[in-house]
């Protein structure tokens, strides 16, 4: 690891220590986890499921955008991309549409778990999502890079694990439709929005390619969880989180602002939107 990636990674510490510490001296009742994924309609992959995990979504995402605050990026992001879902998911062809359904619950659950763990300062935060939250939480990044460290941490830290989850619990998504939901995703419509509320450096073509390479690499990585034994996917385990919270470090890095520049023009803007 390069110099400027311990002191990248010094940087992140630093705003997640502050961010802790600021956590202790306001102490907050600890919320409960989320459990979207629990719910009838969600264990029975119905598709009220999604209209469930949308109006959660969006009963979050309303309040965050409201107050500019930076985790809205990814916040509404998910939620376009969750609604570009429930409203391709009949006519897009997967093979076992209930499963797809159950991952797309319990893949929110997992994400809102660590944000409500990480803002409220209770619980065990992924480490590639400490780095997310704590890079929204300061001024060095622009829009997209909170959008991109976030659907990193979710693809890269989480989808092994919930794919592994479902797999265990006897409801596996096939490969076949994990790869059918990268045609929906290419018709998720959010970067005029972010662009337009938020912050107008956001870029308004975007490239899939990268999101499907982490998906793939993903499911890779289910599999290597799937065919460990109970002595060695633990170290599969560290090893995925290992690699994505070097994935957030190296984006962080790349998509970071400028040294002697940060988010005061983006964030009077959005102000000036409300």
């Amino acid at each position: 690891m390069s110099k400027h990636n311990y002191a990248v990674i010094a940087v992140l510490a630093c705003a997640l220590s502050a961010a802790l510490a600021a956590a202790a001296d306001h102490p907050r009742a600890r919320p409960a986890p989320s459990t979207l994924s629990s719910t009838r309609e969600c264990q029975q992959g119905n598709l009220l499921c999604v209209e469930r995990v949308i109006d959660e979504m969006d009963r979050r995402a309303r309040g965050l955008a409201r107050r500019c605050d930076h985790d809205a990026i990814f916040a509404i992001a998910y939620l376009r991309t969750t609604e570009t879902f429930l409203e391709t998911a009949p006519a897009l062809g997967y093979g076992n549409l209930p499963s797809v359904v159950r991952e797309d619950a319990l893949f929110a659950d997992y994400y809102l778990r660590a944000f409500d763990a990480y803002h409220s300062g209770a619980g065990q935060v992924p480490e590639a999502w400490q780095i997310a939250f704590a890079a929204a939480s300061s001024t060095a990044l622009p829009a997209v890079g909170d959008a991109f460290l976030g659907f990193s941490a979710h693809i890269q830290r989480d989808l092994p694990f919930v794919l592994y989850d479902l797999y265990v619990q006897g409801q596996p998504v096939t490969h076949e439709d994990h790869t059918l939901v990268n045609e929906f995703l290419a018709q998720v419509d959010v970067a005029g929005e972010l662009a337009a509320r938020f912050d107008p450096s956001y870029p308004l073509q975007g490239d899939l390619s990268l999101i499907e390479q982490w998906r793939e690499t993903a499911w890779q990585n289910f599999e290597r969880l799937k065919a460990a034994s109970d002595i060695t996917r633990p170290v599969i385990a560290a090893e995925i989180e290992l690699a994505a919270a070097q994935s957030a470090a190296a984006l962080y890095q790349n998509l970071a602002y400028p040294l002697g520049t940060d988010s005061s023009e983006r964030d009077a803007y959005c102000r000036a939107q409300r």
